[in-house]
């Protein structure tokens, strides 16, 4: 596989070779020993591989070779640092990445400037070498023969831990308890996107006497109450005192032939609660008093006429 590639390197770079020489004079060495081997030149500077002997056919080991046979190449000093990265950016050798810079061929802080994409399927078109009895500059090719491959790449993610998801509890949303309606809390899990409640209790009224109508001796009175928080009132009643009883009372004094009165009253309300007739002081009604002052009078009338009837006989 190496003599193929070797191959190849001297086909590309003798037809690279003749497109530089007619502008500028060739800077690096290339030495082709023979159709069948390939010898480099390689200078080191500063622990990287600055010069490689076929810097100038990279193209053709991109189109024409798989990832494998590139790096077996890398480790004969085929390509420099600076190709090797060139190559890395274009998609290449991507899985070979770690070892290269394990074995200094790239600096440790390199990062690929791209990648295949991941689950992507590139065809790749590698040509058939040249018969080794035909000379490099008038072998028949063979038609390209296609070869698939398959690069995934896979990412793996951390799980998180309980603690992680215990502490990704989020309030988003708070509905406020009133006096009679429990109220809640949602908290929405960032991590899991779970969401849970928490209830709120109903915080119940807050009353206080807002009013009060006393209680009288034969009517209820009532107390208002009204709730501070949400002006929610009810009223109690308060039951009526009742009369308190006072002593009797002369309202009008009795006469010789007229009645008195006499009455008793609440000592709260002064409404009056009894009331009762004092008799007059005789003993006789009036109507017998004057009967018998008229019959006095007419018998003293009739002695009087027969006193004087007899003076007269």
């Amino acid at each position: 596989m190496k003599n193929k590639l070797k191959k190849y390197a001297a086909i590309g770079t003798i037809a690279i070779m003749g497109l530089l020489l007619t502008n500028t004079a060739v800077e690096k060495t290339v030495t082709l020993i023979s159709d069948t081997d390939t010898s480099c030149v390689t200078t080191y500077s500063g622990g990287e591989n600055q010069v490689g002997c076929n810097d100038d056919a990279y193209r053709v080991f991109e189109k024409n070779a798989t990832d494998a046979e590139i790096y077996d190449c890398i480790q004969d000093n085929y390509f420099s640092t600076p190709i090797i990265e060139t190559m890395i950016n274009d998609g290449y050798l991507l899985g070979y990445v770690d070892q290269l810079k394990a074995e200094g061929w790239i600096p440790q802080d390199f990062t690929p400037a791209g990648s295949k994409s991941s689950s992507t399927t590139q065809t790749e078109t590698k040509a058939e070498p040249p018969a080794d009895n035909q000379a490099a500059t008038s072998e028949t090719k063979e038609p390209p023969k296609t070869e698939n491959k398959t690069e995934t790449k896979t990412e793996t993610k951390a799980e998180p831990t309980q603690e992680e998801i215990d502490a990704a509890w989020e309030e988003t949303e708070r509905v406020e308890a009133t006096c009679t309606e429990d109220g809640k809390i949602v908290y929405t899990n960032s991590i899991t996107g779970d969401v849970k409640e928490e209830s709120i209790p109903a915080a119940g009224h807050d009353y206080e006497v807002t009013d009060t109508t006393e209680a009288a001796c034969t009517e209820d009175g009532k107390n208002t109450y009204t709730c501070k928080v949400c002006g929610d009132a009810y009223e109690e009643a308060i039951p009526a005192t009742g009369h308190t009883e006072g002593e009797w009372k002369v309202t009008k004094e009795a006469g010789l032939f007229s009645t008195g009165s006499k009455e008793v009253t609440c000592e709260k309300c002064g409404e009056v609660l009894d009331a009762e007739e004092i008799p007059q002081t005789c003993p006789l009604p009036l109507a017998a008093v004057i009967g018998i002052v008229v019959a006095v009078v007419v018998i003293i009338g009739v002695i009087v006429v027969l006193v004087r009837r007899r003076k007269n006989i």
